[in-house]
């Protein structure tokens, strides 16, 4: 009885260890000179918001069984395309977001043929498709860094607080807010269900009738367009925008991937929750408020990182462990339901 209050205590810690990591932050922050004031919150969710959207186009695809390597250049190709089209062309700014996404939703669909026609696996296709957005990149911009010149407008609008006693951006609400759509749509909806069907079990969603190619063509697409609004709206919000866009200390691309991990979604598929990346990430925005230094900020990411790895490396060899050692296991419960009748 002990041993299994002590399995049922370890189980429910696993589960919500990204909760447990923000609170850790939190704690740790009452120590920290002027940590809990408006600005610095407000500035710390406000410049993590770019890699929520990433972390939350992440999630998706690997919830779905598959990795989307592209969604930092994407974003950073989005960012750079919707400054471009401002300034050059004069566009209003709605329409250079909507521009910007939808070239987000046509690489997504580029991602998604490539893996489910041509049967490139997923960390190969996106791979290349890396290199791809970078070189359109530099065609475009030519390696200069792009400003939203003096339309400071929208970008201070980004930057407000607009809920006087929340310390939360505009740029930062619009970020949840999108993360808690999908996460409805995912929980709630048969498309939803679908996705994580497909992750978890590819052959038993064929059986079930699922068509696996268009549910994950859309998980391509919806991560895709997701980074390219996020990283459209991270241009205006910061006012500039450049090819190395996010990449100061580490690598925002390594953030979301680390994020996921801690926020408890499976790398093979068919289990996380975008909300979990997202409290994850919210957490690791204030680490960094609080830790300045970026070997620090490494260091406690990391180890947060490998308990979370050994703790599912165990789990997942005890799982195995059990089913080997009762491999008729399904012929003893159609014995015990046989015996209950």
């Amino acid at each position: 009885m002990k041993n299994k209050k002590i399995k049922i205590s370890a189980n429910l810690i696993n589960e919500n260890r990204s909760y447990l990591f923000l609170a850790l932050i939190l704690i740790i922050g009452l120590f920290v000179d002027n940590f809990y004031t408006m600005y610095n919150i407000s500035a710390a969710t406000g410049n993590g918001s770019l890699v929520i959207w990433l972390g939350l186009g992440f999630t998706v695809c690997m919830i779905a069984g598959h990795m989307d390597l592209t969604i930092m250049y994407m974003s950073t190709f989005a960012a750079l395309l919707c400054l471009g089209l401002h300034g050059d062309q004069g566009l209003p700014w709605a329409v250079c977001i909507l521009i910007a996404t939808l070239a987000g939703v046509l690489v997504g669909c580029i991602n998604g043929f490539l893996v489910t026609k041509l049967k490139i696996h997923s960390f190969i296709a996106t791979l290349g498709m890396q290199f791809v957005l970078k070189g359109s990149m530099y065609i475009y911009t030519g390696g200069e860094e792009l400003s939203i010149g003096k339309d400071y407008a929208f970008s201070d609008v980004l930057n407000d607080t607009p809920v006087g006693f929340l310390p939360f951006s505009t740029y930062f609400l619009i970020t949840t807010l999108v993360v808690f759509i999908v996460m409805i749509v995912l929980r709630y909806t048969r498309f939803g269900r679908n996705v994580y069907m497909i992750g978890g079990n590819l052959e038993t969603a064929w059986l079930a009738g699922i068509k696996s190619d268009g549910v994950t063509t859309m998980a391509f697409v919806i991560s895709s367009a997701a980074c390219a609004l996020g990283g459209a709206l991270n241009g205006i919000y910061s006012g500039t925008a450049g090819i190395t866009m996010g990449e100061k200390g580490i690598s925002p691309l390594m953030i979301a991937l680390t994020a996921t991990i801690i926020g408890g979604t499976a790398i093979n598929g068919g289990k996380g929750s975008v909300i979990w990346t997202w409290v994850s990430l919210v957490a690791i925005a204030l680490l960094k408020a609080i830790f300045k230094k970026t070997e620090i900020q490494v260091l406690v990411i990391a180890a947060i990182l490998i308990g979370c790895i050994v703790y599912e490396t165990i789990a997942l060899y005890n799982r195995n462990k059990t089913v080997g050692t009762r491999p008729n296991l399904h012929k003893e419960a159609l014995k015990e339901l046989g015996k209950s009748h």
